[in-house]
């Protein structure tokens, strides 16, 4: 029999759809191709940005049209072309003839999405045009814009894409440009290294997204979103499901298939234990980070598990792990944050630390709460990242933080966007990431708490407990970014009274960066025990190669232009009012500013429903404005109170040197990231490199020595032939040659050809035949 499923919503069609992922292909193309031969890079800026910003208008465009939709039927589609066809495939339920569309679905999530790819993207981009100056002295500038308009094409293909395979081309394509972009500075070792690290990382979480949607095509017969959707309930209710000879509950199936999915997340959103690619990720460009390590392509993750929430629902153990790996990331990273110098790898763990809280917000069945944190960490982190470069290429390349202080005097307007967005990433009321981290951790909460009956899973306790640990860490280290970066005097000019500073590699020369790790180590050992303080120890730059700005080596730092400040004051002001597209419902009651939940409501009908949704009325418990209001009005300023107390209020940071010298293998664990990295080195990465090497000792001594051995054995047996050949048989057929040869010489002398000898040698034959006659 022949498989088929019902879509379960009509969507509208569209023209123009395929232009917004389209059109930063077509500014790759051109930048990619011709761009080296532009006369000028202004060029170069009018297809990069105007690609984008155009895709972006065309977004804003088909989303003010899906918001005029019903909210049931909110979905704009448009297929291009048949990509290929399947045909006859067996799967569960028959053969299937199935056709995968080239085809783009913009409904209320990808519409989001998109909006977000392509505006933060734009603002990216801008940024980039002021930041990457010296790049368009040296001829790179225009394969940096044009990697950078590959990269919106990827992230937007993977958002809009109507089925799963658009995903995973997406998918791979934001990983490819995560490749070229970490490693744009390939000539230098540690960003070519940099660049392998996220490239191979990710890979071994792709083979886990690959399973899982090869097994959601044997289960379902399809890939198509809607088709999915509206088969999930009927196979849910089946009594078993056999696949490869194994007969389990199709809950057993959707585990399978959530659990391999998310091993694809976590290499792709940089969860435990595969998150080690992108602090490194800091070796590309500043806004490299914004684009690809704040804003989008680490949110794919996330993305793929609301898209496919249908799985997840009915996967209550994938659910669980997601929560486990989320909860365990955002705590472990947070922390790791704690005691870094560069100002870029602080928030590398960060995002880190941030994309665990979405996948707690996943984990819990939040599928909104952890959707609507992917939009507000965008906005504070973007800027945050951005406003990092800014005060980077102020400071001459700097990326110590050590060497920085009183840049609030000098750059105002950076100064002010990042402290808004450090309120925001804090979750300090009424700024953004508030409304959508204290949303996850309630939802977490209120899986144990079980309206005060308490007999939730232990799991939801614990995953609570580590998502408030990493809020207070995350609050502390974010104002330590702050306060040692904007206040008190500026330590990079020599005005340094307490000793603060230290000697700078931005200056060096970019062969200096590649430190060996245990060097390091051994350098903080002999500090730490002649004394010093925490803040002497060396780094490690990863940096990137910005231009000068218009910056003279010797002066004062000072505001950035236009072009770099304009970006990041507008994701700061997003980080400030973007919370409110969530305005909660608790809050709502008591303090009606907005209306309640529009992204939740916004997002609803894409989300699985087990069982109807009853909108009646829902009186919040009282254990969730006391977590509210402990959360932004207790931790998280009591953390922001004991960072400021820390490092601003005492200008030497005595209390800091305090800590390290108390605690001294705390601050070594902690700096050195708990020495993972160390760790994959030593019992992963040198293992399989060892054997690597000695498959390679077995291919060559033993494979190799066998097929060279046959082929010397050959050689031998061949030279044994050609002389057997040679000698015996050519001298045998040779010896006979020569006996006929000799032979025939007498003969030949009785061959004359004269007719007068032949017929005297027969008259002499005669003579004696008759003799004989006679005798006889």
């Amino acid at each position: 029999m022949t498989l088929t499923h019902a879509a379960t919503v009509a969507s509208q069609a569209g023209s123009y759809l395929w232009l917004i992922p389209f059109l930063p292909f077509f500014g790759f193309l051109i930048n990619g191709l011709s761009g080296r031969k532009l006369q000028s890079t202004k060029v170069v800026d009018f297809f990069a940005l105007g690609s984008v910003g155009v895709a972006f208008l065309l977004t804003l465009w088909h989303f003010v049209q899906l918001a005029g939709l019903p909210a049931d039927g909110r979905s704009i589609h448009q297929s291009l072309w048949t990509w290929f066809s399947i045909g006859g495939a067996h799967v569960l339920g028959g053969m299937t003839t199935y056709k995968i569309e080239w085809a783009y679905k913009f409904d209320v999530l990808s519409g989001c999405m998109a909006l977000l790819v392509s505006g933060a993207g734009f603002l990216i981009h801008l940024f980039s045009t002021g930041y990457m100056a010296e790049e368009r002295n040296d001829g790179r500038y225009y394969r940096f814009m044009a990697y950078m308009n590959l990269f919106v094409f990827s992230m937007l293909n993977l958002v809009l894409g109507a089925n799963i395979l658009m995903m995973f081309l997406g998918w791979e394509g934001v990983g490819l440009c995560s490749y070229l972009l970490i490693g744009f500075y390939f000539e230098k070792e540690f960003a070519a290294v940099a660049g392998k690290k996220a490239f191979v990382t990710n890979r071994i979480g792709d083979f886990g997204f690959m399973i899982g949607f090869f097994l959601i095509f044997q289960v379902f017969g399809t890939l198509d979103y809607d088709t999915l959707m509206g088969s999930v309930r009927g196979i849910a209710n089946m009594p078993a499901i056999t696949l490869y000879g194994h007969t389990a509950s199709p809950t057993w199936w959707f585990n399978l298939i959530g659990c391999c999915l998310f091993v694809g997340a976590m290499g792709k959103s940089a969860q435990i234990p595969l998150y080690v690619w992108l602090p490194d990720a800091m070796a590309g460009p500043t806004p490299v980070s914004a684009l690809i390590h704040a804003a989008t392509m680490v949110t794919s993750g996330l993305y793929m598990i609301t898209r496919l929430n249908f799985i997840y629902v009915n996967a209550p153990v994938a659910l669980a792990v997601v929560l486990a790996f989320g909860s365990l990331t955002a705590f472990v990273a947070a922390t790791m944050g704690l005691a870094q110098y560069d100002i870029k790898k602080v928030l590398a763990y960060s995002t880190v630390s941030q994309l665990g809280f979405m996948f707690m917000g996943m984990g819990a069945g939040a599928f909104s709460a952890g959707m609507f944190h992917v939009f507000t960490h965008a906005f504070f982190k973007a800027s945050l990242f951005l406003g990092s470069g800014a005060v980077i290429a102020a400071c001459h390349h700097e990326q110590d933080m050590r060497n920085m202080g009183g840049l609030k005097k000098l750059m105002p307007i950076t100064a002010m966007s990042m402290i808004l967005a450090t309120f925001a990433i804090a979750g300090i009321f009424p700024f953004s990431g508030f409304f959508s981290k204290d949303e996850i951790l309630w939802k977490v909460f209120e899986g144990w708490y079980q309206h005060g009956h308490y007999t939730g899973p232990a799991l939801n306790l614990v995953a609570w407990i580590l998502g408030m640990l990493g809020a207070f860490c995350t609050a502390f280290y974010m104002t330590r970014l702050i306060a040692m970066t904007f206040y008190g005097e500026y330590r990079g000019a020599g005005n340094d009274p307490y000793n603060l500073s230290v000697q700078s590699e931005a200056h060096h020369g970019h062969d200096d960066h590649g430190h060996d790790a245990h060097a390091h180590a051994h350098d903080a050992h002999d500090h730490l025990e002649n004394g010093l303080h925490e803040l002497d120890k060396p780094h490690n730059h990863r940096g990137d190669d910005p231009e000068d700005h218009d910056i003279v080596p010797g002066h004062h730092p000072h505001e950035v232009s236009w072009r770099m400040w304009l970006p990041v004051a507008i994701l700061a002001g997003l980080a400030v009012v973007g919370g409110f597209l969530n305005y909660p419902e608790s809050l709502h009651r008591v303090l009606p500013i907005v209306p309640a939940e529009l992204f939740s409501k916004w997002i609803e009908p894409l989300l699985y429903q087990v069982a109807p949704i009853h909108h009646g009325e829902h009186v919040p418990p009282a254990m969730e404005y006391i977590l509210m209001g402990w959360a932004t009005f207790v931790w998280a300023p009591g953390a922001m109170v004991l960072a400021w107390w820390i490092y601003k209020v005492d200008p030497s940071w005595s209390r800091a040197k305090a800590f390290v010298a108390r605690f001294p293998n705390l601050y070594r664990w902690v700096n050195a990231k708990y020495y993972v990295d160390e760790f994959y080195e030593a019992a992963l990465i040198e293992p399989i490199k060892r054997f690597s090497a000695q498959l390679w000792s077995f291919d060559t001594w033993v494979v190799d020595g066998m097929v060279n051995g046959a082929a010397r054995a050959t050689v031998i047996w061949a030279d044994l032939s050609n002389w057997i050949d040679q000698k015996l048989v050519d001298g045998a057929v040779n010896l006979v040659a020569y006996i006929i040869q000799e032979t025939s010489s007498v003969f030949r002398g009785l061959q004359s050809g004269r007719v007068q000898h032949y017929a005297f040698v027969m008259f002499l034959g005669f003579l004696v035949f008759a003799f004989w006659k006679f005798l006889a």
